[in-house]
């Protein structure tokens, strides 16, 4: 197959086509527990059961899970606020956002949000675009199509959808004119937000190394509301929201 994929396409969300191992709970598809692997803890996968917070549960709406392999069928109702760029987000994180925004700040850190919620339809066509984008630049129907499966994630299936996932970019890297590229996690700024972010009730969604676990790349500007408790554990033992849920389901049946 031949690339001539220009430089500007690198600087997009890349999504590593995959087939992720799964067993299904409910309505919920979750990684075999073989697949757990934390990498800031020595901690065995049943003394992370143990030590899971209390009140962590699957039918918890904060750790709603919307992967390739859990899409959704219509969009979700909320209400909304909206960042100061103009992107709607959930409102029922708005003081858990802004306080995050407010404590990079005093840091020494400010943020764009690019992107926050997006709809079924605009995911749609985000998709569209990039794969006319390929046709235009002379790719045959197949190539385009897998080409933008690459970088673009299905209409239904991106977690942007929940409202409680943002792309952010700290000015220390805009201010060079750069945009969603990997190089960005080298940064201060997203440093920061790699470190400090559970505090807040926020992950680092796509953790380097994990690919074969969320089924998409390394992504420092992709953050993504889970509630303190469990954010502050994902963090402490490097984690991915689908490992966290795979415990959880691991406590559960066995207390069954």
């Amino acid at each position: 197959m031949k690339f001539k994929i220009k430089w500007c396409y690198f600087l997009m969300t890349m999504v590593v086509l995959i087939t992720l191992p799964v067993k299904t709970i409910g309505a919920i598809e979750l990684i075999d527990t073989e697949l757990i692997e934390p990498f800031k803890s020595d901690l065995t996968v049943e003394e992370l059961v143990e030590a899971l917070p209390e009140d962590a549960s699957l039918d918890d709406p904060a750790l709603m899970l919307i992967n390739r392999e859990n899409r959704l069928e219509a969009d979700l109702d909320m209400e909304f606020a909206w960042t100061g760029t103009g992107h709607a987000y959930n409102a029922n994180i708005f003081e858990e956002f802004n306080a995050l925004i407010t404590a990079a700040e005093q840091a020494g850190y400010y943020f764009e949000t690019v992107s926050a919620h997006r709809t079924i339809a605009y995911q749609a066509m985000n998709f569209d675009s990039r794969y006319n984008m390929y046709i235009a630049d002379g790719y045959s129907d197949a190539d385009a199509f897998y080409m933008t499966d690459m970088f673009v994630a299905p209409a239904d299936a991106t977690e942007h959808s929940t409202g409680l996932a943002f792309d952010l970019l700290g000015t220390d890297w805009q201010e060079y004119g750069r945009d969603l590229h990997q190089a960005y996690g080298q940064y201060g700024s997203a440093i920061w937000l790699a470190e400090n972010g559970h505090d807040y009730g926020f992950i680092l969604r796509y953790l380097e190394g994990k690919t074969h676990i969320t089924g998409y790349e390394y992504e420092p500007w992709h953050i993504r509301y889970v509630g303190e408790d469990h954010a502050t554990f994902m963090y402490e033992h490097g984690l991915t929201l689908e490992e966290y849920l795979a415990l959880i389901n691991l406590r559960d049946t066995a207390e069954e």
